[in-house]
């Protein structure tokens, strides 16, 4: 109550509010939801009718219907196309959201109906990939074979629009800086030793006290720009005062750099399960073709490279699919460093 006895009505969102569920009880559907999404997606009005499988028409029936609901302008023509407006784009937010949330009720109730059978989709960093994902691949193909698991294996900024745009559940990797902290949930998993690579046959092989200076003396292959292996290594270089390798190799494809390596004097940087793998397979990355001075070994440098550890990342206002959380278990078992008993 008020000071003058007249009833106060709590203007934030939840029952017993102000707004409550105004939008529903105006009519606001999944259809004018869905359009909204497409839209931010498309950028044109008539694509976004494809999206939907419906005409051009009906379309814009559909926007000038979630527009009279609101009471505001949700989109406007822009040349050939057309954009959300700022209320547009708040609404589409909230709705992508909401269909994410629908298509994880609808993966939950096959789950539950089934007994965790279904699909897992996941994201993890090269050396995450070899060092947790397989392992529990294989587990998973024992323990539950009805369980179809979708594996993305990229860089941590990647996987992070990746898992923002709901194609996988979780990844194993690091948050870049770029991202909002409070967006996402990260557990820390592991520590990533980093290990430089050559050829078997590579001139510092030869050479009892390997520096990095050099090792800059000789072409590189690494990561792309802004990869958190590639920011650590520039990361050392520029604090230790050592130049940077005159030329580099850009890619992300770990079997391309190899390959690179192998047929070459130049050197990599990669998780140590990456090295000790391509090490202990000389068939492997083209090696075959360049006999044994193509295997590739660990170059044994005196500096070390430091890189943000492991963590398994997951959107904060999302829970997991019991399928995810059962695999994320069998990843979490693996690790011998983790100490935190509760679920993500």
């Amino acid at each position: 109550m008020t000071g003058d006895g007249r009833s106060f009505v709590s203007r934030g969102w939840g029952g017993g509010t102000e707004y409550g569920d105004r939008y529903v009880k105006k009519g606001l559907r999944l259809g004018h939801l869905r359009l909204l999404q497409s839209l931010k997606l498309t950028g044109a009005l008539s694509r976004a009718a494809e999206v939907l499988a419906t005409s051009q028409p009906a379309a814009s029936r559909l926007l000038a219907e979630a527009e009279q609901i609101t009471g505001v302008k949700l989109a406007e023509r822009a040349g050939r196309g057309m954009t959300l407006t700022l209320y547009g784009h708040s609404l589409a937010e909230r709705a992508t959201l909401i269909l994410q949330e629908l298509d994880e009720a609808e993966r939950e109730i096959a789950n539950l109906k089934t007994g965790l059978s279904g699909s897992v989709s996941i994201g993890a960093v090269t050396g995450a990939a070899m060092e947790y994902v397989l392992p529990a691949i294989r587990q998973t193909r024992v323990t539950h074979p009805g369980v179809q698991v979708h594996v993305e294996v990229n860089t941590s900024d990647q996987l992070t629009l990746a898992l923002d745009a709901g194609r996988i559940d979780f990844f194993i990797g690091r948050l870049p800086d770029t991202a909002s902290p409070r967006h996402y949930d990260a557990k820390y998993l592991d520590e990533e030793p980093i290990t430089l690579v050559a050829r078997a046959q590579h001139p510092l092989t030869r050479q009892s006290d390997v520096t990095m200076e050099d090792c800059v003396a000789y072409d590189w292959v690494m990561q792309p720009e802004g990869s958190m292996l590639r920011l650590a290594v520039e990361s050392y270089l520029r604090h230790a005062g050592i130049a940077y390798p005159a030329k580099v190799l850009s890619t992300s494809s770990v079997l391309l750099m190899m390959i690179a390596v192998t047929q070459s004097n130049a050197i990599t940087a990669v998780a140590r399960p990456v090295a000790e793998f391509f090490a202990a397979n000389p068939n492997l990355a083209g090696a075959a073709k360049m006999g044994p001075g193509g295997a590739l070994v660990p170059l044994k440098v005196d500096q070390e490279i430091s890189i943000a550890p492991y963590s398994i990342i997951k959107l904060a206002n999302r829970r997991l699919p019991p399928v995810a959380q059962n695999f994320l278990g069998m990843v979490r078992a693996i690790s011998k460093s983790w100490s935190d008993p509760s679920q993500i």
